[in-house]
């Protein structure tokens, strides 16, 4: 199996993941959060269908998809700050989320190695650029469970003063 195909598979099965949870989520807010990152692992997944098809780095769109995870984000947050009086989580709950950071932090592992391994410097970039953004889900994923962790205080903390510094708001 290519990096390529290893790679479709490893994203399907984390659009799969998150799908699973949004399902079972009863938290409106935390199951944006999840359809979001089913969307990304979507996303991952077809830039490297494309790549085994062999149309190339450069076909790869680059752009705004970024910044719009990014208002989503912020927007959620917003909102979970707004509700945390409301909220309550239980052990069970916060370990799913564990658990998707663990799968984050993996995947941002597996792409970062092979972005090092590889000699074609745009399926480099490219790589490292996928490694960011399981970054990123990381960093989110880490997000949801301090909101979890302290709901009624989340917005007083420096996740959320991140999230609404970020492109400029």
């Amino acid at each position: 199996m290519n990096i390529f195909d290893f790679a479709m598979q490893m994203e399907l099965d984390g659009k799969a993941f998150y799908e699973k949870l949004a399902g079972k989520t009863a938290d409106q807010e935390l199951r944006k959060v999840l359809v979001m990152l089913a969307e990304e692992e979507d996303k991952h997944y077809n830039i490297f269908k494309k790549l085994r098809e062999g149309k190339g780095p450069a076909a790869i769109p680059v752009g705004s998809a970024h910044s719009n995870t990014l208002k989503a984000v912020k927007s959620i947050f917003v909102e979970l700050s707004n509700n945390a009086e409301h909220a309550s989580f239980t052990q069970d709950e916060r370990s799913i989320w564990v658990e998707a950071l663990k799968i984050e932090e993996k995947s941002e592992q597996f792409y970062r190695e092979k972005a090092g391994d590889e000699q074609n410097a745009e399926t480099k970039k490219l790589l490292t650029m996928i490694a960011n953004e399981e970054r990123n889900h990381i960093y989110l994923i880490d997000s949801v469970l301090t909101y979890m962790k302290f709901p009624d205080t989340f917005s007083d903390t420096a996740q959320f003063k991140d999230f609404q510094s970020l492109e400029g708001h």
